[in-house]
């Protein structure tokens, strides 16, 4: 049972690493779209002025989205050794942070479909309800 849940959290993780949307990010309206903080980084110091500036925000701003990603997968990876042992309830609530991450952004990631599938495999299973 576990192999379906560690394959959709699996999923959930590679799909929001970072920014995976359209942006029309600050004055420039820049589209940060697949693109890094460390990219971002180089363009802000191959550009002068506002630009410059204005690549540098985004820089910053892409470096909290890959933190809050990397987090969220890490509550993920967290939750899914929480059910394989049984804990329900943490896995749970770690899923729930997780979800609560990726809320802060326009992502269609499946943490929220993960934590569904871990109550629904629990309620099949007298060793983990």
């Amino acid at each position: 049972m576990s192999t379906q849940l560690g394959a959709l959290v699996r999923l959930a993780q590679e799909s929001w690493v970072g920014c995976c949307w359209d942006t029309e990010f600050g004055s420039y309206r820049l589209n940060l779209r697949g693109l890094l903080s460390r990219q971002a980084w180089v363009a802000a110091r191959a550009t002068r002025g506002e630009e410059s500036q204005c690549w540098r925000q985004a820089a910053e701003w892409l470096a909290v989205v890959e933190s809050d990603a990397r987090t969220a997968a890490e509550y993920a990876r967290s939750a899914l050794q929480s059910f394989e042992s049984g804990e329900l309830a943490v896995a749970i609530r770690l899923f729930d942070q997780a979800s609560a991450l990726a809320a802060k952004y326009p992502v269609s990631v499946g943490y929220v479909a993960c934590r569904s599938l871990c109550e629904e495999l629990s309620c099949g299973d007298p060793a983990t309800a």
